[in-house]
This record gives structure tokens, C-alpha cells and sequence, in this order.
């Protein structure tokens, strides 16, 4: 399953993202290739692990070193750099794409990292995806297809809108998603109170799930901690996995 989050900017997507990897991995649902596709990348905070070198840096070392390799092309360079540049823990490997660090035109780059990433994702079982808002690198086909696109809103009537806007975009750019749905994350009390549950409505999306707000949540990005440290009954924890749960129970109905 390739499975894929996005939404406006400081929903959540990153706390979600994270507990989704642990929990594929605590039920052994692995190899797990985690991919921080936000250019603020701070999946790698989240699940508690330094940060390597990313995607953006390599990059821009193949634009520098275009005329000075030898004996080895663009794309072998790119793709032993990319091989190099993954974070290896147990259970789950985490790459990063990370930014441009300087100007000029990315495309060819771009159009072997995408061929690169595409073979890539092949060797694992799950990837697990945090994008950053308004689907950038999905809409320049960094990654081909996505079997799961998660939107992820606050409790919000802003947030839920931005969703609505965000599956049209995908729509537009013709991403090949095979399912789709929306998380309101932070709820108070785990309801939504009756002017967002409106907007959800408006969009269209499946209600997947809705997340109470977590003071375990707050306590740990307060501290920077890595929130594989939340317990196991902590709420947010609790809705997460509860939706997996049957979210996974179904695609073994399925096959």
C-alpha cells in the first residue's frame, strides 16, 4: 500500500504520518519506507532519528557536479546517492525529500529521482508518505500513484475546505488515487461540531476518521519527543490505529 497524507499547513499530518509507521510496524506489516515530502521536513523528528541528507541536497550536488563526473552518468550518480541518502532503522527505512538548495532548472533531476523513487518503492511492502501542503511533489509526479490519499484537516470549517480543495487538485493533475478520505484531526471532545461537519459534507470526502484533541499530543510536541513514546490508550493513538485497523481488514476482505 502506498498511502499518502496532505492538508493545510499544521493539521497534523506529520503526528499522524508518524503513528501510522509505528503502528505498520508493530504489527509487522513491514518492510516500511517512510518518504517526508515536505520541504520543512520534520518526519524524521516525529519518529525520533537524525536527520540524513535529502533528496533537494542531492540534487543540487548532481547540478553542480554535472560536468565533472566521470565514468558515471546523471542518473547512476542520482540513484547510488539516493540508495546512500536512506535513514535505516528496524522495521522501516526513511527518505527525505527536502528542497532545492540553489537555482537553475531541476527537470532532468526531477524526471530520475521520479524513476528512481518509482523502483525504490517496489522493495517494500508499505510507504508511508507525508506531503507537504498543496501536493507539490505529487502533482509534479515525484511519485506515480498512491493507493491511499489521506486528507487531513483541523476541526475546522478553514481546514475541511482546504481538503475539499486539495482532492480537486488531484482530480486535475489526473494523480492515479485509488481511495480517498478525510481525517479531522484535533477534535474537541472527538466531535465535530455541526458547522465543520457541514463543510465535510460539501467535499464530498468519506469521513475516515476523527482524532480527539490529545493532551499526550501536545505534552510531546512541546518537548520535541518522538511520539512512538505516546501509550498505547492515549486517544489520538486509540482513533488511529482503530481506523487502520479496518482499513487493513478490508483490503484482506478484497484480496
Amino acid at each position: 500500500m502506498i498511502l499518502a497524507m496532505t492538508g493545510k499547513g499544521g493539521v497534523g499530518k506529520t503526528t499522524l504520518a508518524a503513528l501510522v509507521i509505528n503502528w505498520l510496524v508493530g504489527q509487522a506489516e513491514t518492510p516500511v519506507l517512510a518518504v517526508d515530502a515536505d520541504s520543512n521536513a520534520n518526519l524524521h523528528e516525529a519518529l525520533g532519528i537524525d536527520l540524513g541528507a535529502t533528496i533537494g541536497g542531492i540534487r543540487e550536488d548532481a547540478r553542480k557536479q554535472a560536468q565533472t563526473l566521470k565514468g558515471v552518468s546523471k542518473q547512476e550518480f542520482l540513484e547510488l546517492r539516493v540508495q546512500e541518502s536512506l535513514i535505516e532503522r528496524s522495521g522501516y527505512d526513511l527518505v527525505v525529500m527536502g528542497r532545492p538548495e540553489g537555482r537553475g532548472c531541476y527537470c532532468f533531476a526531477n524526471n530520475v529521482l521520479r524513476d528512481v523513487l518509482d523502483r525504490l518503492t517496489k522493495n517494500y511492502r508499505h510507504v508511508v508518505i507525508d506531503s507537504e501542503a498543496g501536493l507539490e511533489h505529487i502533482s509534479r509526479r515525484t511519485l506515480l500513484s498512491v493507493d491511499q490519499l489521506i486528507l487531513v484537516s483541523d476541526c475546522s470549517v478553514r481546514g475541511v475546505h482546504t481538503a475539499g480543495r486539495l482532492s480537486n487538485l488531484v482530480d486535475e493533475v489526473d494523480l492515479e488515487v485509488k481511495e480517498r478520505g478525510l481525517i479531522v484531526n484535533r477534535a474537541p471532545d472527538g466531535e465535530i461540531p455541526p458547522i465543520v461537519r457541514r463543510e465535510v459534507e460539501v467535499t464530498g470526502l468519506p469521513l475516515l476518521a476523527t482524532i480527539p484533541l490529545d493532551p499526550n499530543i501536545t505534552a510531546l510536541d512541546a518537548t520535541g519527543s518522538a511520539f512512538s513514546t505516546i501509550p498505547h490508550h492515549a486517544p489520538a493513538r486509540m482513533a488511529i490505529e482503530a481506523l487502520l485497523e479496518r482499513m487493513f481488514a478490508c483490503r484482506q476482505e478484497i484480496s
